[in-house]
């Protein structure tokens, strides 16, 4: 009997561990036909169960959970898992006590976790402030010090989620993404980040930058002199490139061969991640009017930060009057981080830039989108002051959520869309063969946007929606630049599955932030770039390439900035669009010969060869 009844109370001790996690909400997962019971949100509107509205970075899942809460809900609204049947019961123990939720949210505000057993009994939530917006984000809830119901309640059996704790209250409806809640053990920080850098939100009218995906960045000499205590690896976090240095003592950076002018500037910013520094500090180093180290005129200082925060991105905005022995900033040469425990500090670093405060970023464009230049006989335009534009049944369907303006900009005509989630734009009665165009074209001005898509819909051979062969693809933007028109040559390649083009009758616009996305919209249409195009004897090249050849992976410089350059290969597709500055990176290009369709300054079109080796 007393074996017996070892066994069956191993079984139990086993059942006790055994809940049903990790919620997934993937079909055959976990969460996904679990009861969901939503409260104290007005209405209650349900929790569902949709596609991943952006799955990139952290989370690339195919399904997610999707709360809105309601501005006119309570702050503590939220959604609970069904008591017993969903997670099923378990106890909170040192190999079961931190939970972890990836969450895609608009806004800043708390995420609330709290665990209840049958009768309610529970010690109450913990909340935990998102960091990010409008991309994932994983957060930590550490209930190690929390106990178990006693005896009488029972086992902790529901998981009730707070997706926007928000006490002072919403000012609008916020739609809060969810998915992969897990269990572990506690303790054993990261050791390296799993979310990239927040995207800075200056203007870049009022940015020199060094080092970031969001702007142009100035020419820099090294990121690791070889007098530096470090070790430089360039990685990639959530699809972001940083700079990693590992045994750091310190490092230099130089811009010697590019000293900068920094003296309009306010501050200079850097985003720093670090699973064990105990202080960072950043030297400037001005190289004086001689522009020479040591000719007499060098000044320097360094600014410390003591106990920065651990295993977190650190946005670090320092006023440039804190380097107070900086007397000079017009020959701005090195830039020295410092980190200790000194040779055992690992850093990771984005966003490294100057600034100065601007005034209050446009809401609207006050110059038109830019004229184009495609000849029209290699042109099926929707919407353009510069051709002929076919019949659109309607730029915006009763499917949409958006609203619609037809607006004119500096006297230009252009659509304004609004409150934007998606737009649908049909040519369902003309539908449009684009098969022997190769880029999509289209002008766009926000002063909001996180991300912008395009999705082209082809309705197949039977020209009828759901017919069975239809075909579609969407590309996102990430990150587009705001405040500024943005001329977008998509190839049509990138349009993977778009596999029929005869047929084109849908074409849907995205707007991240979701449903609170402004957007000005012109030149909507298809080209095709002739590749005799460089043998034009129009074209003036007094604009000078160089090296070229080049090795594949190295940069090209220009004789002077221009504004654009398109770069396409040598049966006319477009592979890689670079805006404004005096360098083209060639990373991406294998060997082969490339034609390269230049923009000057001054509004001249200009084309060059280019050859990889």
């Amino acid at each position: 009997m007393k074996k017996i009844l070892s066994l069956y109370l191993l079984f139990f001790a086993s059942l006790t561990f055994a809940q049903n996690t990790p919620i997934d909400f993937e079909a055959g997962g976990n969460g996904a036909a679990w009861t969901w019971t939503v409260f104290e949100n007005n209405t209650n509107p349900p929790l569902e169960i949709v596609a991943n509205p952006n799955p990139t970075g952290i989370n690339t899942s195919a399904t997610v959970a999707k709360f809105t809460a309601l501005q006119a809900g309570n702050p503590w609204a939220g959604c609970e898992s069904l008591h017993g049947s969903d997670i099923g019961p378990f106890v909170l123990s040192a190999s079961n006590s931190i939970i972890r939720i990836k969450v895609w949210k608009s806004v800043i505000s708390n995420v609330g976790i709290k665990l209840a057993s049958p009768t309610g009994w529970s010690q109450g939530e913990i909340k935990v402030a998102n960091t990010l917006v409008n991309q994932w984000e994983e957060l930590t809830f550490d209930f190690s010090s929390f106990a178990n119901p006693p005896a009488s309640d029972g086992q902790l059996d529901q998981i009730i989620v707070f997706p926007d704790f928000n006490l002072s209250g919403r000012t609008q409806d916020n739609i809060i993404y969810f998915d992969s809640i897990t269990f572990s053990e506690a303790g054993g920080s990261p050791t390296e980040p799993t979310v990239a850098a927040p995207t800075p939100t200056q203007a870049a009218a009022n940015v020199i930058s060094l080092f970031s995906d969001a702007y142009t960045n100035v020419p820099v000499d090294t990121w690791r002199t070889d007098w530096s205590s470090a070790v430089l690896e360039d990685v990639t976090i959530a699809g972001n490139p940083t700079k990693k240095y590992s045994a750091l003592d310190f490092v230099g950076i130089e811009t010697v061969s590019n000293q900068l002018d920094i003296s309009e500037m306010e501050f200079f910013h850097i985003d720093i991640w670090s699973p064990n520094f105990t202080l960072f500090g950043i030297k400037l180093v001005d190289f004086g009017a001689d522009a020479a180290f040591g000719g007499g005129d060098d000044v320097e200082h360094q600014v410390n930060i003591n106990t920065p925060a651990q295993a977190a991105w650190v946005s670090l905005d320092i006023p440039l009057s804190d380097f107070a022995g900086l007397t000079t900033m017009s020959h701005i040469a090195q830039y020295i981080l410092v980190g200790q425990p000194t040779g055992a500090t690992t850093v990771y670093v984005d966003n490294v830039f100057f600034h100065k405060e601007g005034g209050v970023a446009p809401t609207e464009p006050t110059v038109a989108a830019p004229t184009p230049t495609q000849a029209a006989a290699n042109v099926i335009s929707l919407f353009s002051d510069a051709y002929t534009n076919v019949p659109v049944d309607t730029w915006r369907t009763d499917w949409s959520s958006a609203v619609l303006e037809d607006v004119t900009i500096a006297g230009n005509p252009t659509k304004k869309y609004s409150a934007l989630d998606f737009v649908g734009i049909e040519t369902v009665s003309n539908q449009l063969d684009i098969s022997e165009m190769n880029v999509f074209h289209i002008d766009i001005w926000s002063p909001n946007f996180t991300l912008f898509g395009i999705k082209l819909v082809d309705f197949g051979a039977d020209a009828a929606f759901g017919g069975g062969d239809d075909v579609e693809h969407q590309v996102n933007i990430n990150a587009p630049a705001q405040a500024a028109w943005v001329s977008l040559d998509i190839p049509l390649s990138d349009f993977a599955g778009l596999t029929t083009m005869s047929h084109i009758a849908q074409y849907i616009l995205v707007g991240q932030p979701t449903g609170a996305t402004t957007v000005y919209v012109d030149n909507v249409y298809f080209y095709k770039f002739p590749v005799g195009i460089y043998e034009n004897n129009n074209l003036t090249n007094n604009l000078q390439v160089y090296p070229n050849p080049v090795k594949a992976g190295a940069q090209v410089k220009f004789s002077a900035d221009v504004q654009q350059v398109e770069v396409f290969d040598a049966t006319g597709w477009l592979l890689k669009l670079h805006k404004n500055g005096g360098l083209l990176s060639t990373e991406g290009l294998s060997k082969g010969l490339y034609i390269l369709k230049i923009r000057t300054i001054n509004g001249t079109t200009q084309v060059q060869k280019l050859i990889v080796d």
